[in-house]
Parts: C-alpha cells; sequence; structure tokens
C-alpha cells in the first residue's frame, strides 16, 4: 500500500476536511475525536483573479489571497474550479508549499490542491468516513512559485491514488491550469515549545517556520500553528490546535504520525489576535485501548498572521 501522506492529512483534518486529505487508511484520525470538532471546510469565499495557462509572472497584490482554476476530465471535472480557501507559505517536510481547497463548479466534488516548484498533487474527493471517496494525481507543471506570493500552475495530471482506496464513481482529471496570488497574506509568528517523546524520537526544540490562523467560528475560536520540528535525529511537522479548554498536537513525519490532545482550564489562553500556551497533552489511543502514558509538554505563544471568519 502506498503510505499516507500524514502531513497532508493533519493539515485538513484540523480543517474539518477529512474528505479530501486523508483517504481511507488514516485509522489514527479515528483516534481523536477532537480532530473534526474545530473550523469547517466552509472558509470565507474569495474572489477570483484573471488566470493564463501561457505561465504568466505573477505579482502579489495587497488585497486577499485570490485564485482562478480550471480541469478537464471525466464525469463532470470539466470547467472552472470554486476557490474556498488558499493557504501560502506552508511550511512542509519538501519546503515551502502553496495550499489551495475549492469544488469542481458550484457543487462538485472537493478539488485539494498541494503545490511546490515543479510539483503539485491534486485530490478529488467527497463524502467522509466510511463514504469517503478520493483519488489523487499529480504534475509537474507549476511555474512562477514563490510560498510567499504565488505560482501558475499548467500542467497535464498523471493518477497516483492508491489500489486499496475507494473511489466510487468519481471522475479523472487530465490536467489543471490557473494562478494563485498571495495577495497581503502573512504568516504570523509563533514562539512555541514542543518537548517529550514521540514514536520518532525525542522532541525538545522550539517550532521553526511557523505559520498561524485564527479562525473564529460560531462554536469558538482555534489558533492553528504548524511548523517544523526535530523528534531525535528525525524531522517532523507539528500541529498545534489551541482553543478554549481544548489542546491538540499532531506530530508527523511524511507516512505516520501521532496525535496528542487534552481539555481542561488553563492549558490556553486565547487573546486578541492569538494564544499562549502551557500545558500537557496526552497521545491518543484507539477506542477500547489502553489509555497511553505518554505526554507532550507544549509551552509558548502565537500571534496569527491570518483570521478566518466563519
Amino acid at each position: 500500500m502506498r503510505p499516507v501522506d500524514w502531513r497532508k492529512c493533519v493539515s485538513l483534518t484540523l480543517l474539518g476536511l477529512v474528505l479530501a486529505a486523508c483517504g481511507n487508511s488514516s485509522s489514527a484520525v479515528s483516534n481523536s475525536p477532537e480532530t473534526t470538532s474545530g473550523p469547517s471546510a466552509s472558509i470565507v469565499p474569495i474572489s477570483a483573479s484573471a488566470a493564463s495557462s501561457s505561465s504568466p509572472t505573477l505579482v502579489a497584490t495587497k488585497g486577499p489571497p485570490t485564485a482562478q482554476f480550471s480541469i478537464t476530465g471525466t464525469a463532470g471535472l470539466t470547467g472552472p474550479v470554486t476557490t474556498q480557501s488558499i493557504g501560502c507559505n506552508k511550511p512542509s517536510l519538501d519546503g515551502p508549499e502553496i495550499d489551495f481547497i475549492g469544488k469542481a463548479g458550484a457543487n462538485g466534488p472537493m478539488i485539494v490542491i498541494f503545490a511546490r516548484a515543479g510539483h503539485a498533487e491534486v485530490r478529488v474527493g467527497t463524502g467522509a468516513a466510511s463514504t469517503l471517496r478520493l483519488r489523487t494525481f499529480v504534475g509537474s507543471g507549476v511555474t512562477s512559485f514563490d510560498a510567499a506570493t504565488g505560482l501558475a500552475l499548467d500542467s497535464t495530471l498523471t493518477e497516483t491514488t492508491d489500489a486499496a482506496t475507494a473511489t466510487g464513481d468519481l471522475g479523472a482529471l487530465r490536467s489543471i491550469s490557473g494562478t494563485i496570488d498571495c495577495g497581503n497574506q502573512q504568516p504570523g509568528s509563533a514562539n512555541v515549545v514542543v518537548s517529550g517523546p514521540s514514536p520518532y524520537g525525542q522532541l525538545a526544540g522550539a517550532l521553526t517556520d511557523a505559520d498561524v490562523t485564527c479562525t473564529v467560528t460560531a462554536s469558538g475560536t482555534y489558533v492553528g500553528i504548524v511548523g517544523l520540528s526535530t523528534a531525535g535525529t528525525t524531522p517532523v511537522l507539528l500541529f498545534v490546535t489551541a482553543s478554549t479548554a481544548l489542546l491538540q498536537v499532531s506530530v508527523g513525519t511524511k507516512t505516520a504520525g501521532t496525535f496528542y490532545t487534552a481539555k481542561g482550564s488553563g492549558l490556553t489562553t486565547l487573546v486578541p489576535g492569538g494564544a499562549t500556551i502551557a500545558g500537557d497533552v496526552m497521545e491518543a489511543a484507539p477506542s477500547g485501548s489502553t489509555p497511553s502514558p505518554n505526554l507532550l509538554h507544549v509551552t509558548g505563544s502565537a500571534t496569527c498572521g491570518t483570521t478566518i471568519q466563519q
């Protein structure tokens, strides 16, 4: 079986987008029920900017990020893509990237793009959990790439869906073209240290290359921090989510990941534009199993570069 890309699974799980990212082999997601209780997929609507298949040189605007994509494929996967959210300058284990979430047309399947210089992964998905259907495609036609500024994408696509993944009646993508302009999107800042044992080695350092986003929903405010660290000698990507009386951490390599979570007062303090954190989180265990004794200690503060109102 092709290994699950844990980073991509977790990054969208924390936005409530299990359907587009994790596939049916990410059993660890179900071990932490809090991972789907945060912000939903319906982010602030984003207006489209003009796109061209001639790979134009992009100049960032001073407004919000914008995008326009067009796809060709089968089973209704031909035409414009409706933008839902754009994440620029995101840290990853392969280097800085730009992430995109949208829908085929107005009501079609979810379209998710992970792009870096010279490489794009495009996922098509519907459903969730037992009804999840997913197909994955890759292409090399990413040009004018700057993780903080934008990109142009004009590429044929090749399917890389694992044979064990349920695809249902999802169509196949043949090509994609379009642009992203990151506008004035900012990464924010964080001084957060995660320490303690993990399956991949001992964690002891501050997150680097951090990106911080505040998402305000009817159910609460969520401060999401994504950054790089090292577990022993293994590079890992960490996701820290702080909300009222809730703290979550995920630690992942490219092929595996572990969730930690805790509830209670005093773990987090939400402040205007960010949060402070001081507390321990416990490793999540499958339902019915013995709770794990493993703890991580999290301390520090974060200031959001982007605030999303829902």
